[in-house]
């Protein structure tokens, strides 16, 4: 077990293997980031400084190519690091309820051309006489650099309430800009000064209270992907800025070696989508990759916590404090979509799925297609899921519910055991999945339509009735199967393809 001297000595060591890592493996296109850290060992985390890489997947080495298997260590300057791959997903930046009087960290807040995010906190800006600002992400109040100052800032954001004038609560002051040309960022932020007329409130809605000097703020949050959430240091977002907390510097703090060691330093967040939560710091000194509407952009320097935000989350001001247990249940977010929609239980099946998705789909050239697109396309699924909810009938959730009672046994089954011959693709079931299309065309765009009917026609073509589990995950394995999968969604011009 190592002590905290020896922890605040690997730090320098760990960033040196960490840059080394990412100079190998920052071209290939399933890292997403890498940062100082415990590693976790057969289900324990362990008490010993370690390079924590962030992977989309998790691969087993057979099925990677020699040069994309990561080393298992990293000697630098006589000594050796240990390095840990974590499956984290793609990360991205946190942007998707009502109106607040007085405004208040922890709500919904957006630039027109956005959305929603979240007001962090508020905030002094010491370049203009100490004039009282809301803080939040480039991306929630600056719309990714697409915007200008003096540009209205609305509560709650666009996505939550139609722009009217009434709801107008600031002015854009400044941002730091978002580079996406491969050099890092360090930070998502912008202030936007309040508007004379808006009445505000210096706390936070709900169970958390502001920065202070008893619950200092160590982050502003901004991205994150399935299974993590990441924080810019909150000096660096200050610094920047050129601004500071309202009850002064000591209002914030920096997080040290020893906020990262086993179990990591509880935090805590007040945000518009998943409101009070609390979670624990894993890494620090992380370079990551973030997918934003404009591109991606490579961030240096941040923190990475346990899932405790979803969509809409952005511009949430993390504090030290919390129990750091807040369990946020992040399966596919496709099968969260999907029964948020249809009513269908799909979330409690994720440990089948899960299973059969590692243990059969990912081991043919078409499943690791499917898997990857489903996570680059996630962002967009969450999106359309809100504007498509409110719309969907009864008639559609309940055939939606038949169909689950019909067919849900057997594909359990199957997919727990691929190899038994008593269940096999039925006419039935391709009908069913054609009268699935035919109440889902309304949804759905002209192009996202069409793909689906070709997907269809394509199975059908391939004679898959009468077919059994194991000879369905054969024909996944088709190099031109695939090649006629990746044709039908370069189709859509809305699905991205995670080859490019």
């Amino acid at each position: 077990m190592a002590g905290p001297e020896e922890w605040r000595r690997a730090r320098p060591l760990v960033r040196q293997a960490r840059d080394q890592l990412w100079a190998r493996f920052r071209d290939d296109p399933n890292v997403v980031g890498i940062g100082f850290g415990p590693p976790t060992r057969g289900g324990e985390v362990q008490d010993t400084p370690s390079c924590i890489v962030h992977v989309i997947r998790k691969t087993p080495a057979n099925q990677l190519a020699p040069s994309r298997v990561l080393p298992r260590s990293v000697d630098v300057a006589g000594s050796t690091i240990e390095t840990d791959v974590v499956e984290s997903g793609y990360f991205y930046a946190y942007a998707f309820s009502a109106r607040e009087r007085p405004a208040m960290g922890g709500i919904s807040v957006g630039h027109p051309k956005i959305t929603a995010g979240t007001l962090g906190c508020l905030v002094k800006d010491l370049r203009d006489g100490e004039k009282i600002a809301i803080l939040s992400n480039n991306h929630v109040l600056a719309a990714e650099n697409d915007a200008l100052a003096g540009d209205p800032i609305y509560q709650p954001g666009p996505y939550d309430m139609p722009i009217s004038t009434s709801n107008r609560i600031a002015t854009l002051t400044r941002f730091e800009t978002l580079r996406f040309d491969g050099s890092y960022n360090r930070i998502d932020a912008a202030i936007a000064q309040l508007d004379d007329n808006c009445v505000v409130f210096d706390d936070m809605k709900g169970d958390m209270t502001r920065p202070t000097v008893a619950q200092p703020a160590v982050g502003l949050l901004f991205a994150g992907g399935t299974t993590h959430t990441i924080l810019n240091p909150i000096n660096e977002v200050t610094s920047r800025l050129g601004i500071e907390m309202i009850h002064g510097p000591a209002a914030r703090s920096v997080l040290t070696e020893e906020d990262v060691r086993p179990d990591g330093a509880a935090v805590q967040k007040t945000g518009r989508t998943t409101e009070y939560t609390t979670g624990r710091v894993t890494a620090i000194d992380e370079i990551a990759r973030v997918r934003y509407d404009a591109g991606v952009a490579t961030f240096d320097g941040q923190i990475i916590t346990t899932a405790m935000s979803q969509g809409g989350d952005s511009g949430s001001v993390v504090c030290r404090g919390g129990s750091g247990g807040t369990f946020l249940s992040f399966v596919c977010p496709f099968l969260a979509t999907a029964e948020d929609l249809t009513g269908v239980p799909f979330t409690q099946e994720w440990m089948s799925i899960s299973y059969a998705r590692d243990k059969y789909l990912a081991t043919t050239l078409v499943g690791r297609w499917l898997i990857e697109t489903l996570y680059l396309n996630e962002r967009t699924a969450m999106v359309r899921s809100g504007e498509v909810k409110p719309q969907v009938p009864d008639s559609d959730r309940a055939f939606a519910q038949a169909l689950y009672s019909q067919h849900g046994g057997d594909m359990k089954l199957v997919l727990m055991n691929p190899d038994r011959d008593d269940i096999r693709v039925s006419e039935q079931f391709l009908h069913d999945a054609e009268e699935s299309l035919a109440r889902a065309r309304k949804f759905m765009l002209p192009d996202e339509a069409a793909a689906a009917e070709q997907t269809i026609a394509l199975v059908r073509e391939r004679g898959v009735v009468g077919m059994t589990g194991r000879q369905l995950i054969n024909l996944l394995d088709d190099p031109n199967l695939l090649e006629k999968l990746k044709q039908i969604a370069a189709g859509t011009g809305s699905l991205l393809d995670p080859d490019g």
